[in-house]
C-alpha cells in the first residue's frame, strides 16, 4: 500500500498481490467434477468469494497470508529462506484451511487439498503463502455453493 493510503480494501491487497477476482472465478471452476459449468454458476460463485470478502477473518487471514509472502519473498527475516517452497514450511496450509473452514466449515478443508494441489489458473502463479490462502479461499466459496 501507498504510504500516503489511509485505509485500503481487501481487493487493493489482493489486486497489488496480483489477484483479481474473475481470475479465482476462473480457477474454481477448472476443477468442477460432475456439475456443468454454466453461467449461473459462474455468476454464484463470484458472489460468493465477494460475500467471503465480507467476512472479518477471512479478510485478516488472506491480509496476512500477503505481508508474510511480501516479508518472506523480499528476505525480511533473518534465517529465513522459502525460495523453493521447503516442505517444512506448513503455516501456508494452515492458513488455507483456515480460510477454507470459516467460509464453509470442515468439508472444505478436504475441497481445499484438491486445490492446493492441482494449483489451478492464477493459483498455480502464486508464492509459497498465497497460493494456499487463494486455495482455501476458492476451495470455501466452492464447497458453500455446493452444501445447499
Amino acid at each position: 500500500m501507498k504510504d500516503n493510503d489511509v485505509s485500503s480494501s481487501i481487493y487493493d491487497y489482493m489486486s497489488e498481490a496480483g489477484v483479481e477476482v474473475p481470475q479465482l472465478v476462473e480457477a474454481g471452476l477448472e476443477l468442477l467434477a460432475g456439475v456443468e459449468k454454466t453461467e449461473e454458476l459462474e455468476i454464484r460463485l463470484e458472489e460468493q468469494i465477494k460475500k467471503s470478502l465480507t467476512d472479518i477473518n477471512v479478510i485478516v487471514l488472506i491480509i496476512a497470508g500477503i505481508r508474510v509472502e511480501e516479508d518472506l519473498l523480499d528476505h525480511r527475516i533473518k534465517g529465513v529462506d522459502v525460495d523453493d517452497d521447503p516442505a517444512y514450511l506448513y503455516s501456508d496450509e494452515v492458513l488455507g484451511m483456515a480460510i477454507a473452514n470459516q467460509i464453509a466449515g470442515t468439508k472444505a478443508i478436504f475441497n481445499f487439498k484438491r486445490y492446493d494441489e492441482a494449483k489451478p489458473g492464477i493459483i498455480g502463479t502464486l508464492g509459497p503463502m498465497l497460493d494456499d490462502v487463494f486455495a482455501g479461499l476458492i476451495a470455501g466459496c466452492m464447497s458453500k455453493l455446493f452444501e445447499e
